[in-house]
């Protein structure tokens, strides 16, 4: 279940980094992360792709960065702060795999 509120945002463009593995999925907007600030000790935003929208391919033997360019809402407030907000995907236009690394994120990046 996820815990949003409604109404979203008006529909926008976001840009940012989406770091995903076989359990992982964070969101950086605005931004591209290292391997090690892709996977931190907290809870980062998180993506959620609307029906029919395909997300970049996951894996379940590697952590990926993915720079997105999507069409997407925001929640426009926060029921439970400690619960990470989360960026609405309705379409994507542009998708570059970053980097991709071999391994659960917890695993060594050198």
């Amino acid at each position: 279940m996820w815990y949003a509120c409604v109404p979203h945002s008006e529909p926008m463009i976001i840009e940012g980094s989406w770091a995903t593995d076989f359990e992982w999925n964070a969101f950086f907007e605005g931004r591209e992360p290292t391997p090690e600030e892709a996977f931190p000790d907290y809870l980062p935003p998180n993506l959620a792709f609307k029906k029919g929208v395909e997300a970049p391919p996951g894996s379940k033997t590697h952590a990926r960065l993915w720079a997105l360019k999507f069409v997407g809402r925001k929640e426009t407030c926060r029921l439970f702060p400690e619960i990470p907000s989360t960026f609405f995907v309705e379409k994507i236009f542009e998708k570059k795999l970053i980097w991709e690394v071999e391994g659960y994120p917890s695993y060594s990046f050198e």
